[in-house]
């Protein structure tokens, strides 16, 4: 999976739905390793990026960097199993194949769930944060139900920018001492 951003949809993913949002950082982007920041990221730093991020855990398995996080969006709490699918300095890109949504946090329903960060040079001295986050739903009711509850619409929209704002700050944050 190291298609970027809009490249990810398969007829797999026919009921899905792609939300992208860019966030400056005032910082090269030769001092920038996703993958460090990425790799390095606690509970308490997942947890200050959104109100609606409860907890995260990450660790790897087989030399494989998995993370587990629960947020709630919408309506919805959402437990995601991410494993890491491609990384590079500037780009990291995590699926989640069997997350499960809770929808209007009662009924469980299982989804997949695309997230992707890239990093995209802007002048000698800034760069863009990119960011990609989405859902793979497996049959059309499930999708409609979701986009009324937060999930797969509006909610998600906002969600993307008041996280995405906080990575590129972390990030700026992070490595602007190197």
């Amino acid at each position: 999976m190291t298609k970027r951003l809009f490249q990810q949809r398969t007829a797999d993913t026919k009921y899905s739905a792609r939300y992208v949002q860019r966030f400056g950082i005032n910082l090269p982007i030769e001092k920038i390793d996703l993958y460090k920041w990425v790799t390095g990221m606690t509970d308490t730093d997942y947890t200050s990026y959104s109100a609606a991020h409860q907890l995260m855990g990450s660790s790897f398995r087989d030399g494989l960097f998995c993370m587990t996080n629960v947020e709630n969006i919408g309506l919805e709490t959402v437990i995601q199993h991410y494993e890491l699918k491609y990384h590079a300095p500037n780009h990291v890109q995590f699926y989640s194949p069997k997350t499960i949504s809770y929808i209007l946090r009662w009924f469980p329903a299982k989804v997949g769930v695309p997230w992707e960060l890239y990093l995209q040079p802007v002048s000698a001295n800034s760069c863009r944060l990119i960011c990609l986050i989405g859902a793979d739903f497996p049959n059309f009711l499930l999708k409609i139900g979701a986009w009324f509850s937060g999930f797969g619409g509006l909610f998600l929209q906002m969600h993307l920018n008041k996280e995405g704002k906080a990575f590129a700050k972390d990030i700026e944050s992070k490595f602007n001492h190197l």
